[in-house]
């Protein structure tokens, strides 16, 4: 028996909607996705055509290098924080000027250094300051003293 004709159902009539589906991208690979990856091609690699030697060899130096990267990150992070701290500990006792988060600047002399959860800090009197709203180091003044000697 031929189909003469075939009329399509109104949208009305479909009883459930078709799922969307909500897709987040990554904008880089972490290691343990390539780890994920590299195991994912070996298991499901044909066994009468295995991996190539140049390209198992590419992907494990590609591997070693991303490895190596990651580590390197995380020293130069390091070293920065320590760069970060001795700049701070050399302001102990100099004239120093901060902006806070209304754009006031204000102007003493550093007491201490903290590094807290907030970050690394200046000490000025009773204050903190955030070592990044710094816009002015100089050598203490006399005035600056004598009013940090009364306070």
């Amino acid at each position: 028996m031929p189909i003469l004709s075939t009329t399509p159902a109104p949208a009305a009539a479909a009883p459930f909607a078709a799922p969307t589906a909500t897709r987040t991208t990554k904008q880089s690979m972490t290691q343990q996705d390539f780890l994920k990856l590299l195991t994912m091609q070996l298991r499901n690699q044909d066994p009468m055509k295995p991996i190539d030697d140049n390209s198992f060899v590419t992907t494990m130096a590609q591997f070693t290098g991303l490895e190596q990267s990651s580590q390197m990150i995380t020293s130069l992070k390091g070293m920065g924080d320590a760069n970060k701290m001795m700049a701070a500990s050399s302001m102990i006792g100099r004239e120093v000027t901060v902006r806070d988060y209304t754009g006031a600047e204000t102007t003493g002399i550093v007491d201490a250094v903290e590094n807290s959860s907030a970050g690394l800090q200046l000490r000025m009197g009773p204050s903190l300051f955030s070592f990044d709203s710094v816009t002015r180091v100089a050598p203490t003044s006399a005035k600056a003293l004598s009013a940090n000697v009364s306070a």
